[in-house]
């Protein structure tokens, strides 16, 4: 009795010491490996070593000076194949047993992590200043680049991934038939033997025999399981193949010692697992192959872009553009077939019929019907003629012409498309930090819950323990699955990001992907975004054209269908009230805001930002709209370059793709097509996406919370039954398959205009939906109204006088004013003026709005001075950077 008192106070103790050590390993101080600078002094460079994990994993730099991050990857496999700086929007391809370098301008001090492709290996760039704190300070202006110098074009990096992935695929099959026809025997012969003994000679259960037999299961075919989690766990960055490995070294080397010495343990406690790590290595391996070829379906919607870029094309014999219409092209003698990669700018190309473009490029001669469907996702053929742009991998369907290569390589817009998915890829959804957070955590906690489980089972459980202890905490080492916690968003979003560039739909980021879904206002402009843009060239914007601009092809479509949806729509126009009042009647346009000059289209925004944080305010006092209500984002929909400033101050930026690209570079999706459908096609694939991520994190905490304490033997009290290793085994291996194959569900996804429910698509439940049509039209905190009424309506006009952006009061009060309202006008619509507002003024250094200087004013200190704001937005947007908008 004094024996197993202490016996149990030893275990207890041990078990302490040793969780203490786990503490202190993992979360202790790391101390970093500084940068090197160069004998120039000009850039500071470092080498981290890929290889299960990165060392050194924390490297120190300097503020202010260009570094260069030398990856010398001493592997091969698919997770460690990519480095992610998320928070620098970077994705660097990382060849197997190659070095890579990846160069960043100076950075301002604070951390910059970065993780493998698959989020499971973790690494710390931390950036000091002169003063050595790496505080964080405002990230560089959104205009700086961040590259990998040794990147090649979007194809290249494909086909250099496909290449890896089929070599793992081979290595992985033969480890799996070697781990099979060694392990199958030993696991035959254990159940037969536990089934019923006499069944089984003597001489196959001897485990000298088994361990022959799985011996080189542990070492050769769980070599590449070994060589990862080993050195994860000595880099503090431990993963599935930490845990496994693990377990499976306890086994093998427990059941060693009883081939070696038996008499070492207790009389029940002398049976080896020689079958438990042979099955649970192979299993392991099984899952991984299958896990590796589902992963292959995951980017398949870009890599079908990158493979239909023909690799030939029919060059012109010594013609020159102002020729080329004068000569025989259609001859064969007149052109040679050459390399798409030896093509250059300038150079003269024939396109044949039922032929794919070869780069992108401007018609010199000849008429064509060309499918641009997989790039803009409208499958109308478009008729070119000579001087009409062409876009490299579309398919002429009808006639010949000769182009001139304007972008070849990197910048045609196909690999642009594929390096815009690559870097929204790289970045981070809000909703991953939960799972971030918990995956730090989960690994250290495993290893203790199985150290607990081992101490309490050894010293408290019934006979034999010391068997019973060695079971429960392998397995639950072996069934932990921190890979389903990394895996279950960046899965998701890359499947959706390759979805939506197929269907015309270029999202920069994993956050605007996540924030489509809860739009709840889209701005639209009118000139070249409603309409075609048919407009007098002469006219500027108080002197608008009133000749017929007529409205694109799916604007009324996609505006009904946001209406449906309790969105509200509004339309920014410079035309006087008439013009921009009758193109917002044709579509169903909810509220008009016309004669607005060109920097005037972001104060609105600014605006609209201002009320909705206001409406917020009032809802967390439980009054005047519900929580659902006033969370919902502002959209921007333009084309133009005067839309640049309001695409960059709202919420969401959505540009049209036919426009211009200042406008493209300040907004977060970009519609190839100029289909206003664009925005329906946005939502719903931003909805679809989280519910696939919302699964995907289901299951996979659902899983761990589960299966964890199953393994640990809590059902036993209750059942008298314990989790056998190879059921973790087989349960870990199949659980992260099981998130690849529910990701690649998305592939089938119609994000169409009608393929989701009405209330879907904004986020909110169908009460939201109901409340808000009855609430918003006598809610002052709304500039829109209602719009989630299918009865015809006049749609709100108000005039930008300039005045109205600077009142305190909300536009939709001015209608209950009788000193601000103007006749009805025959159409029916509603004029709105507002009265200028006394006092001095100040400009918004963030969206230049002027702003009264009153008691009211929002204001923030900087440098000693102060900076007056139109709301809070503005405010916290300018002391996040306030050097960028001072510079401006």
């Amino acid at each position: 009795m004094e024996f197993s008192i202490f016996s149990t106070v030893a275990a207890l103790i041990v078990a302490a010491a040793l969780t203490w050590l786990v503490l202190r390993f993992f979360f202790g101080t790391q101390k970093a490996t500084a940068g090197a600078m160069d004998v120039s002094g000009e850039r500071q460079s470092a080498t981290i070593t890929v290889k299960g994990g990165y060392s050194p994993a924390v490297v120190s730099m300097r503020a202010g000076t260009p570094i260069t991050l030398t990856f010398d990857r001493q592997e091969t496999g698919e997770c460690t194949s990519h480095v992610v700086f998320a928070d620098l929007g970077l994705d660097a391809m990382l060849p197997g047993n190659a070095t890579s370098d990846v160069k960043l301008p100076a950075l301002p001090a604070g951390g910059y992590p970065f993780a493998c492709g698959m989020n499971m290996v973790h690494g710390l760039l931390r950036v000091e200043g002169e003063d050595g704190s790496d505080e964080n300070t405002p990230l560089p202006h959104p205009d700086a680049s961040y590259t990998a110098p040794a990147a090649v074009d979007a194809a290249e990096g494909e086909r250099r991934e496909a290449a890896e992935r089929a070599n793992e695929i081979r290595a992985l099959t033969k480890l799996v038939i070697v781990g099979a026809v060694l392990t199958l025997p030993v696991f035959a012969v254990a159940m037969l033997h536990m089934a019923n003994p006499a069944l089984v000679p003597h001489w196959m259960v001897n485990p000298w025999l088994q361990a022959i037999l799985i011996t080189p299961v542990m070492f050769y075919c769980g070599r590449p399981i070994h060589t990862v989690g080993f050195p994860a766990l000595a880099h503090r960055s431990p993963d599935m193949n930490s845990l496994v490995s693990l377990g499976t070294s306890a086994a093998y080397l427990y059941s060693l010692v009883t081939c070696i010495a038996p008499w070492v343990f207790p009389e029940g406690s002398r049976e080896p697992y020689f079958e438990s790590v042979g099955v649970v290595i192979t299993l392991v391996l099984v899952g991984r192959l299958l896990e590796t070829k589902a992963r292959e379906g995951t980017g398949k919607a870009v890599q079908s872009l990158i493979k239909l870029r023909p690799r030939t094309a029919h060059k012109l014999n010594g013609t020159s553009a102002d020729n080329a219409d004068h000569i025989e092209w259609r001859n064969p003698a007149n052109f040679t077939d050459t390399d798409i990669d030896a093509i250059v700018t300038g150079d003269l190309l024939i396109v044949k019929n039922g032929e794919r473009v070869p780069t992108d490029g401007v018609i010199v001669a000849g008429e064509a019907r060309i499918d641009e469907s997989m790039i803009t996702g409208e499958s109308k053929p478009v008729s070119k003629t000579a001087g009409d742009p062409v876009t490299g991998a579309t398919v002429l369907l009808k006639g010949d012409c000769v182009m001139r290569a304007t972008q070849v390589g990197a910048d045609t817009v196909l690999s642009q498309i594929a390096a815009m998915v690559a870097r929204a890829q790289a970045t981070k959804a809000p909703v991953q930090q939960l799972a971030d957070k918990i995956a730090r955590y989960f690994v250290p906690a495993v290893m203790i819950i199985a150290i607990w489980t081992f101490a309490i089972w050894v010293s408290l459980g019934p006979a034999p323990q010391l068997a019973h202890a060695l079971v429960t905490a392998v397995s639950v080492l072996i069934i932990a699955c921190p890979c389903a916690l990394g895996l279950a968003t960046p899965l998701s979003v890359t499947v959706s990001l390759g979805l939506g560039a197929t269907n015309g739909v270029l999202v920069t980021s994993a956050k605007a992907l996540e924030q489509a879904r809860r739009i709840g206002t889209v701005v639209f402009d009118k000139t070249g975004t409603i309409t075609r843009g048919v407009v007098d060239a002469a006219a500027d914007w108080d002197k608008p054209s009133y000749e017929q601009d007529t409205v694109k092809e799916g604007s009324r479509e996609a505006i009904a269908a946001l209406r449906a949806r309790g969105i509200r729509t509004v339309m920014l126009s410079g035309d006087k009230a008439e013009v921009a009042g009758r193109i917002a009647r044709e579509v169903g346009i909810d509220t008009v805001i016309c004669e607005v000059k060109p920097d005037g289209k972001a104060c609105w925004i600014a605006k609209l930002q201002r009320e909705r944080d206001e409406a917020a305010a009032k809802s967390a006092y439980g009054t005047s709209r519900t929580a659902a209500q006033s969370r919902t984002l502002i959209a921007m929909v333009g084309d133009g370059i005067n839309d640049a400033p309001a695409l960059a101050q709202a919420d969401l930026g959505i540009a049209i793709g036919t426009g211009t690209d200042v406008a493209m570079q300040s907004a977060d999706v970009t519609l190839m097509s100029g289909d206003l459908r664009g925005v329906i096609k946005t939502i719903n694939l931003s909805n679809a996406t989280m519910r696939n991520i919302r699964e995907n994190l289901g299951w996979a905490f659902g899983y761990n919370v589960i299966g964890i304490p199953v393994a640990a033997g809590v059902l036993y009290p209750f059942t008298g039954w314990l989790l056998s290793p190879m059921i973790a085994g087989l349960a870990m291996a199949l659980s992260s398959v099981c998130l690849v194959l529910n990701a690649n569900r998305l592939h089938g996804t119609n994000i169409n205009v009608g393929a989701a429910d009405s209330t879907a698509g904004s986020g909110r439940s169908t009460a939201d939906v109901e409340s808000a049509g009855s609430a918003e039209s006598a809610n002052a905190a709304n500039i829109t109204g209602s719009a989630t009424s299918n009865a015809p309506h006049e749609p709100t006009v108000i005039i930008d006088d300039r005045t109205t952006l600077n009142q305190t009061n909300h536009v939709s009060d001015q209608s209950n004013n009788p000193t601000n309202k103007e006749n009805t006008m025959d159409m029916g619509m509603h004029m709105h003026h507002a009265t200028p507002a006394d006092g001095e003024t100040a400009i918004d250094p963030v969206c230049g709005m002027t702003v009264a200087v009153n008691a009211d004013a929002i204001t923030r200190e900087y440098e000693g001075k102060s900076y007056y704001f139109c709301g809070e937005h503005c405010a916290t947007n300018f002391m996040k950077a306030p050097q960028v908008f001072l510079e401006q």
